[in-house]
C-alpha cells in the first residue's frame, strides 16, 4: 500500500491571546476561502448536498491484512452511512454499514454466503441510552471530519468555528494549519497545501479504533442453545478487552480529480497512532446522487 506520509518538523502555534485573536481568526477565514476556491469555488460548493464514494478498502488489524469494497454516503445536513464488506473466512462475506440519521444510528450487519453452524461476532450495539447518546456524537463527529476533509466546511448540524494554527512544514512542502472547534470537544486541525491550498491532511485526538472479528464453526444446524453457550460470558471479555485509548489520529488525501466542477480526493489514508491503518481508494465519486428510499434508515 502506498500512504502519503506527512512529516511534522515544526509549527509555529498561533498566540492565544485577545489581541491576537481577531487577525486569527481573519487568516483562518482567508484560508478556509482559498482552500474552497481551490476545491471548485463557492458556487460549486454550495451546489453539493451530497455525495457517495465507491471503492475499496485495506485495513491492518494486529497482524491481519483486510481488504474488501467500501461505500460512503452522505446527504446534508445530517446523514451519513459508511457500507463496506470483508471475507474473513473463504468465501463467507460480512457486510457491515454504520451511520447516522439525525439523532438515529444506524447499524446493521449481514453474512453471506456462510458456512452450516457459523457463527460471526462484531461488537454489539450500545449497552444503555447513555453508551447510545455517546455513539451518536461519535458518529455525528466522523461525518463532520469527513465534510471539512472533502469540503472544507461543516454541515449545518454540526456547526463549527475557525481559527488559524500557524505553519507546518512537511514532505511535501509547507502547509498552513486551521484548527476547527465545534460542539462539545470537538476539535480537529486542517493542513492545507500551501502551493495548491487543498487539505492535505485532516488531525483530531480520539479513541483508536476497534474491530473485532470472531468466527466459530459447530456441527449440526444453528441451535439457539447452542448459540447461547457459545457465547463468551462477562468474565472472559471483560479481562480481553483492552481499555480504549485516546491517540492521535490522521487522514490524509490525495489523488484529487474534479467531479462535477468539485476537486474531490479520491484515496484517503488513516494512521492511528503514528501507525497506518486503513485507505480507502474510490473508484467512483457521484455528487448529488439520488439515494433510493430507506437508504439511510435501520436495517
Amino acid at each position: 500500500m502506498q500512504w502519503l506520509v506527512v512529516s511534522m518538523i515544526s509549527l509555529a502555534m498561533a498566540l492565544g491571546s485577545l489581541a491576537a485573536r481577531p487577525e486569527a481568526d481573519a487568516k483562518a477565514a482567508q484560508l478556509v476561502a482559498q482552500a474552497r476556491a481551490a476545491l471548485g469555488g463557492e458556487k460549486n460548493l454550495a451546489k453539493v448536498q451530497g455525495l457517495t464514494c465507491s471503492g475499496s478498502y485495506e485495513r491492518t488489524l494486529g497482524d491481519r491484512q483486510m481488504s474488501g469494497d467500501v461505500t460512503l454516503d452522505l446527504q446534508l445536513p445530517d446523514k451519513m452511512l459508511r457500507t463496506e464488506s470483508m471475507n474473513p473466512v473463504g468465501d463467507m462475506t460480512v457486510v457491515v454499514a454504520q451511520g447516522i440519521n439525525g439523532e438515529k444510528l444506524l447499524r446493521s450487519q449481514q453474512t453471506l454466503n456462510g458456512p452450516p453452524g457459523a457463527i460471526v461476532r462484531m461488537p454489539p450495539p450500545p449497552a444503555n441510552a447513555d453508551a447510545e447518546a455517546q455513539a451518536i456524537r461519535n458518529a455525528r463527529a466522523e461525518m463532520t471530519r469527513m465534510l471539512l476533509a472533502f469540503l472544507v466546511a461543516a454541515p449545518a448540524s454540526a456547526p463549527v468555528e475557525f481559527a488559524y494554527g500557524g505553519e507546518a512544514e512537511a514532505d511535501e512542502g509547507r502547509a498552513d494549519v486551521v484548527d476547527a472547534r465545534g460542539e462539545g470537544s470537538f476539535a480537529v486541525r486542517l493542513f492545507l497545501d500551501q502551493k495548491t491550498h487543498r487539505p492535505l491532511m485532516l488531525q483530531y485526538r480520539g479513541v483508536a479504533p476497534q474491530l473485532r472479528i470472531q468466527t466459530q464453526q459447530m456441527q449440526g444446524p444453528p441451535d439457539p442453545e447452542r448459540l447461547r453457550r457459545a457465547e463468551p460470558s462477562p468474565h472472559d471479555t471483560a479481562g480481553g478487552t483492552p481499555s480504549p485509548q485516546v491517540v492521535d489520529i490522521a487522514l490524509y488525501l490525495d489523488d484529487y480529480r474534479s467531479v462535477d466542477g468539485v476537486m474531490l480526493p479520491h484515496h484517503i489514508a488513516r494512521s492511528v497512532d503514528g501507525k497506518p491503518t486503513e485507505e480507502m481508494t474510490f473508484k467512483t465519486i457521484k455528487v448529488n446522487p439520488v439515494f433510493k428510499p430507506g437508504t439511510f434508515e435501520v436495517r
